[in-house]
């Protein structure tokens, strides 16, 4: 995602605006709600590098409240990307057993290990019995390996950052006696 953030942030200043007006151009609703849920999700990472143990139930709630909130504010230009991408990972991990599924074959691609795999708090390797396996990270790019709601999620965050930033262009005052 970082890298999408700088495409995001380079495009937008290219076009000519402020990347970080979107800031203060945008006022979510229900941001605690998404705040929260991102939060827990940060904090299943350090978990689960500590206990092993994965939290699929707790990871299928906190996408619950994510796509709650953004449901709030889908009037947000690229807002309704990003839910679509959100509800299609949610969906992924309601069809197996709370963990996104990735392909071990994309993983070598990428020169990525299944061993980094074992402390991940939210992904299991794929195998024949996945179900929608097609939902889950199988997608190669560069170090990682993405899902078809990433790609949804991304385009959502592109959007939100470019349509809601100001322009950088001063603004023309004429005189009231010109």
């Amino acid at each position: 995602m970082k890298y999408i953030l700088l495409f995001a942030i380079l495009l937008t200043l290219l076009k000519g605006r402020n990347a970080l007006s979107f800031i203060n151009n945008v006022k979510f609703k229900w941001s605690l709600v998404i705040l929260i849920s991102f939060s827990v999700q940060i904090a299943l990472v350090f978990i689960t590098i500590e206990s092993k143990e994965k939290f699929g139930l707790i990871l299928i709630v906190t996408f619950v409240g994510i796509i709650a909130g953004l449901s709030r504010n889908n009037k947000i230009p690229g807002v309704n990307w990003i839910i679509i991408g959100a509800v299609l990972n949610l969906l992924a991990l309601l069809l197996n057993d709370g963990l996104m599924p990735v392909s071990e074959e994309a993983l070598n691609t990428t020169g990525q290990h299944l061993e980094s795999f074992e402390t991940d708090s939210r992904h299991q390797v794929m195998s024949h019995s996945t179900d929608f396996w097609f939902l889950g990270d199988w997608i190669p790019v560069v170090k990682y390996v993405i899902s078809p709601g990433d790609i949804f999620v991304a385009i959502g965050i592109v959007l939100l950052i470019y349509m809601n930033s100001s322009s950088m262009k001063p603004k023309v005052r004429l005189n009231e006696g010109d």
